[in-house]
């Protein structure tokens, strides 16, 4: 306080000018008509400005609230999609029950960390064990496949790209042919179809879509579309080169897909 008061007291002078200046420019604004109506007309414009600045910082500060919104109700309307449900419909003696049951639901997460481009790509998301992710559940973008928990805590979870060299995803045709899909560490926009049986007919553009045989991702989500065809001589089968429909790398909100069959359908196959 003491060191305020001394601020004043050494610079008392400009402080009394600088008062008597605020003084006589309102007395000339409000005493005379068109210095006022100037004031006004320049109050008007530049405290437009102004509030337009105001308003684009408030909504920049209001995005990610706005954004988060958006996760989840997308989150919801994934899980209302009808690959999202098990059909328990059943025709028996002409009566029929059309109920179904919800199979998959999405949970909204954001991409905080990754590692750098390299042939085992990795990430990070800002859900964990609280909110019901383990490994093993799959993870998807706003399109396409992103990726698969491997390893959880409390709060976070990691998983691994789709392209990473240990990843593998059961994927297959319209037209019911499956094969795996992998990447070789090559060129990011691109994976492999391999095992698909030669007498099958492929054509260039033909979309590649998720099977559901891995209980990791429901069926039908597409992947991306056939550039390439190669048969491989003396095994019967063909290789796809597929071109993916988004870039796995780039994608900074995704949705964490939780199976509630999972467990029950990992027993079956466990069961000698």
């Amino acid at each position: 306080m003491e060191r305020i008061l001394r601020i004043f007291l050494a610079n008392g002078s400009f402080f009394t000018f600088f008062g008597l200046q605020i003084v006589c420019f309102w007395l000339i604004i409000n005493y005379n008509s068109t210095q006022s109506e100037i004031a006004s007309e320049t109050w008007s414009l530049y405290g437009g400005w102004f509030r337009s600045g105001k308003d684009v910082i408030d909504n920049y500060l209001d995005l990610d609230e706005e954004n988060e919104i958006l996760l989840r109700e997308n989150a919801q309307l994934r899980a209302k999609l009808p690959e999202s449900y098990y059909d328990t419909t059943v025709d028996q003696d002409s009566i029929e029950d059309e109920a179904r049951l919800q199979r998959f639901t999405y949970l909204a997460t954001r991409v905080v960390n990754r590692t750098p481009y390299n042939p085992n790509n990795t990430f990070v998301l800002d859900r964990g064990e609280q909110l019901g992710v383990i490994p093993g559940q799959g993870v998807v973008g706003e399109s396409g496949l992103l990726g698969i928990i491997d390893v959880t805590t409390s709060r976070y979870a990691r998983a691994i790209s789709i392209l990473h060299l240990d990843t593998r995803i059961s994927a297959g045709l319209k037209n019911k042919a499956f094969g795996t899909l992998r990447w070789d560490g090559q060129d990011a926009r691109y994976m492999s179809l391999s095992d698909i049986p030669e007498y099958i007919t492929v054509n260039p553009q033909d979309t590649v879509y998720t099977t559901g045989y891995s209980n990791v991702f429901p069926t039908g989500i597409a992947i991306g579309t056939i550039s390439e065809i190669e048969v491989q001589p003396g095994t019967g089968n063909q290789l796809l080169r597929v071109r993916l429909i988004n870039d796995p790398l780039r994608q900074d909100l995704a949705y964490v897909v939780q199976d509630l069959f999972k467990e029950e359908l990992e027993n079956l196959n466990t069961t000698e």
